[in-house]
């Protein structure tokens, strides 16, 4: 059955907040960091990066809802990447990093609370902040575009690279990688390098990185009991899978970390 043009669906995922779709425009619901993400998205645009939504006339319905537009495509999660993602997914995040680097902040600019913000060291950029395979389109298996851009903000650069690397390498424990038909934990530790060499990551900016990708899983998982209110009473299996996963995968990244920092050197 298709539906009207003038009708709204709603989309599965969006990350923290209700996105819609009618016709060729997404309708995402706003927060008081939406001014500072759509004067951003345009930036972006005008900056010659497209990889990312375009802002739909003012960037707001009469709702305040924002709206973007819808780019065509596929998500490739939670099956895994084709090795051949990776250098592009690097390449996205340094094309996104160099043109966000011309940014002027709006006056007054709010950026969403985000524990990323305050981990790691060396230079911060404008990043996505959110670059788990579930935000990113693809097309013949091959990145295209970011989209749920409602975390972005300032980061320093190894936590970027921390969270894109750990979430589409997907460097999860066994039972996860035989679920989902993930490679070796060799073939994964050369997919963080793959995305690390696109990027442009030099071997020495490498130095300590796999302590970084087990400490922004520790941080995610404690993140994601907070948000969730977990309590010894907690009998959602919802957040309390969401914190097992992830600390199994920081788990998993300390016992394989020498297979890591070997692809790393």
């Amino acid at each position: 059955m298709t539906s009207s043009a003038d009708e709204e669906i709603h989309l599965t995922g969006g990350g923290r907040t209700t996105v819609t779709r009618r016709g060729r425009v997404i309708y995402r619901e706003g927060g008081p960091w939406s001014t500072t993400v759509v004067s951003l998205l345009r930036h972006l645009e005008a900056s010659g990066f497209t990889e990312a939504p375009s802002v739909m006339g003012t960037g707001f319905d009469e709702r305040g809802r924002e709206t973007l537009s819808f780019i065509e495509g596929e998500l490739v999660h939670p099956a895994p990447w084709k090795d051949e993602a990776f250098p592009q997914l690097g390449m996205m995040l340094r094309r996104l990093h160099d043109a966000a680097a011309s940014f002027k902040f709006p006056d007054n600019s709010i950026w969403r609370n985000w524990f990323g913000r305050e981990l790691g060291d060396g230079p911060f950029v404008i990043g996505h902040c959110d670059t788990g395979p579930w935000n990113i389109v693809c097309r013949s298996g091959l990145p295209v575009a970011l989209i749920d851009w409602e975390v972005a903000g300032p980061v320093r650069v190894d936590i970027e690279l921390a969270q894109a690397c750990w979430l589409n390498a997907q460097l999860y424990d066994d039972d996860i990688a035989e679920r989902v038909g993930l490679g070796s934990a060799a073939t994964r530790a050369h997919q963080v390098r793959m995305l690390l060499d696109g990027y442009g990551l030099s071997r020495k900016q490498r130095d300590g990185f796999v302590d970084k990708l087990v400490m922004f899983a520790v941080h995610d998982a404690a993140e994601q009991a907070k948000e969730a209110v977990v309590t010894p009473e907690t009998t959602d299996a919802r957040p309390l899978w969401a914190v097992t996963w992830r600390t199994r995968s920081a788990s998993w990244m300390l016992r394989h970390r020498r297979v890591l920092e070997a692809a790393l050197a």
